[in-house]
């Protein structure tokens, strides 16, 4: 007998052989999570597209140099090229396929979440000059993770208190940047 037969007739008979190499059928369920990732990939590159777009616009504006003597604006202009094509490659290879019902844009209620934190952030930058660094930066985080990310109290605690004491000891101590102190000013 054949030692490859001996080897592969119980793999055959066995269901997680078969089920190795029966087709992946794809649901209505991952369909219609894959529409939704080819859409914010079409609008993720027509994002970096319009960086693109006003990097190299921008960029013409400095000295462009010559290619042996480059000027400050031939390297962001080139790298702005890049972003272009690779946008656009983006784009093209997301497009939506003919018969496909297109994903809506935001589905049930998740815009509430981005415009939270939109919200929370324009909070941050308006108060952190009157309240001070410290306390802004821990009540930021305290609800950015209660509120957005809902986390546990006990890591939303110590991920407070952690990084805004990391945030001072880089910025204050170590870098001497002056940071807003608010009325703890002494």
């Amino acid at each position: 007998m054949n030692l490859q037969k001996v080897i592969a007739s119980p793999l055959k008979n066995s269901s997680s052989f078969n089920n190795i190499f029966k087709p992946i059928k794809l649901t209505n369920e991952i369909r219609r999570r894959k529409r939704l990732i080819e859409k914010w990939d079409r609008v993720a590159g027509y994002i970096l597209l319009i960086i693109g777009v006003i990097t190299a616009w921008s960029a013409i504006h400095l000295s462009m140099g010559r290619l042996k003597h480059p000027g400050p604006g031939f390297l962001p202009f080139g790298l702005a090229i890049v972003l272009i094509l690779f946008s656009l490659i983006l784009i093209f290879t997301s497009r939506p396929k003919k018969g496909i019902a297109p994903a809506p844009f935001w589905p049930r209620r998740a815009w509430l979440r981005p415009l939270l934190g939109v919200a929370i952030l324009i909070f941050f930058a308006l108060v952190v000059e009157w309240v001070g660094f410290l306390i802004t930066t821990f009540v930021f985080l305290v609800i950015w993770m209660g509120v957005i990310e809902r986390v546990r109290w006990r890591t939303i605690l110590s991920v407070s208190i952690g990084t805004t004491a990391a945030l001072y000891l880089i910025f204050a101590l170590f870098l001497d940047v002056p940071l807003p102190l608010g009325f703890l000013r002494w």
